[in-house]
């Protein structure tokens, strides 16, 4: 009898169990360390559920992020680690990834992971690229739902980190939270930067990339593309160029057109009809009188109708044709929109047409009372200093620098000769003064 119950005392001691229970309660912590322990997917005394944020396969260790502190720590894992998805099913380490919300559990004092499986209460958005971010309500629209980015939000690209103002409207994201907060955000596919060489004949025209991308050619320009192979047109002075360009995450690709050789302009004549017949329109911001036909020079061209009482309608026109005939038609303003109010739509050129991102149709400034005419609010850059300044594409200076405060979401682009470009959205409110952002150091390029 004696013998018989030492056997059962130590087969309980040994799987970690009480006799009465029959359930895991973790191992002690007081035993003496042999040196070589043997974990089972039972054994713990800590649990969490946390966003992975570093995995490392050399040194099987895994870093997680408990997302109510904003504490990282790292816990080593082995053979007897189990790795399950969010149904219970056995996966391998190389089916979790950096953002994945797990749920895990550990031994503390040895920081050893027992046991890891997918949040079955997480929810993912795989690759949208639907959302709008707010950061200053700190919130982003995915689709029709609104949710909220957590304090330690966790951002991902490739195998680097990055701050969440680092994305990029143009990026393709998944998105994984729990509950209406959002964790972490895994960039599906990032943006690189086109930078433009010997374009002198091309200022004041049109670049085209792909054919959701428009923007007005300047004398320094810094654009951020997504990546990936385009087909890229840039038209001005009568001429129009086709190139294929390649951009990848992250780096800068010029594109040289010194090589282009000036040709007589080509003109095109177009007649417009409008409707309602009192409109006004612009062509590349200049009123132009339509009661004839309208001498255009081949390219891309910006047309803009306005009328009171109509919704103010952009399009863009590519001429490519000695004769031409373009029909707009312009839609009533409805009646929730107060008389001021305006709204604006890209629509079908007859010719061509392409949606647009960073063009000149927006307002140039807020006002207000204590605002003059010549004087106007600003928004300053004042870090990193030496470094090159974009704004929405467009070259401003050598920071520190300025530039006049325009509500909305604007890109803000820092170049420097050997170092990495950086780029962040940042959002300008309406208000009254100025506004001051500064941007961390850039890395320094690896060759």
């Amino acid at each position: 009898m004696v013998c018989l119950l030492s056997c059962i005392l130590f087969v309980s001691m040994v799987t970690g169990c009480t006799p009465d229970s029959g359930l895991p309660t973790g191992r002690e912590t007081q035993e003496p360390d042999s040196g070589f322990v043997l974990y089972g997917t039972y054994d713990y005394d800590s649990i969490d559920t946390a966003v992975l944020v570093k995995k490392n396969v050399e040194e099987m260790t895994l870093t997680f992020l408990n997302v109510a502190l904003g504490r990282r720590y790292t816990l080593g894992y082995d053979g007897t680690t189990g790795f399950y998805d969010r149904y219970g099913q056995v996966i391998s380490i190389g089916q979790i990834s950096e953002g994945d919300i797990i749920d895990i559990r550990f031994v503390k004092a040895k920081r050893h992971l027992t046991a890891a499986t997918l949040s079955s209460t997480a929810w993912v958005k795989t690759s949208s690229d639907q959302y709008v971010f707010d950061s200053t309500k700190r919130e982003v629209t995915i689709g029709a739902d609104v949710y909220k980015l957590s304090d330690s939000l966790f951002c991902y690209s490739g195998k680097e980190e990055l701050l969440y103002q680092e994305l990029n409207s143009v990026d393709v994201l998944t998105f994984h939270g729990m509950d209406s907060t959002v964790l972490s955000v895994n960039v599906e596919k990032g943006h690189g930067y086109l930078r433009l060489s010997g374009q002198e004949y091309f200022v004041g025209g049109w670049i085209e990339i792909g054919t959701k991308f428009i923007q007005k050619i300047t004398d320094d320009m810094l654009l951020t593309v997504p990546e990936g192979t385009y087909n890229i047109a840039l038209s001005g002075s009568g001429m129009t160029v086709d190139r294929t360009v390649t951009i990848k995450r992250g780096l800068e690709t010029v594109l040289d057109l010194s090589d282009v050789v000036p040709e007589t302009p080509k003109e095109g004549l177009v007649l417009f009809s409008l409707t309602p017949a009192e409109a006004t329109l612009f062509i590349d911001g200049e009123k132009t009188d339509t009661s004839s036909a309208v001498s255009l020079t081949y390219g891309l061209h910006q047309l803009m109708a306005t009328c009171d009482g109509y919704l103010t309608l952009t399009r863009y026109l590519s001429v490519g044709e000695e004769n031409a005939g373009i029909s707009i038609t312009m839609e009533k303003e409805p009646e929730e929109t107060t008389a001021d109010g305006q709204s604006s739509d890209t629509q079908n050129s007859g010719t061509q047409n392409s949606e647009t991102q960073n063009t000149d149709t927006q307002n140039t400034g807020q006002t207000d009372d204590t605002v003059t005419s010549t004087s106007y609010y600003k928004v300053y850059i004042n870090a990193p200093a030496g470094a090159e300044c974009y704004v929405d594409g467009n070259y401003v200076g050598i920071i520190p620098c300025s530039f006049r405060r325009v509500e909305g979401s604007h890109v803000v682009t820092l170049s420097l000769s050997g170092y990495n470009t950086r780029s962040y959205t940042i959002s300008v409110e309406n208000g009254i003064g100025d506004m001051s952002f500064s941007f961390t150091d850039l890395e320094p390029r690896n060759p």
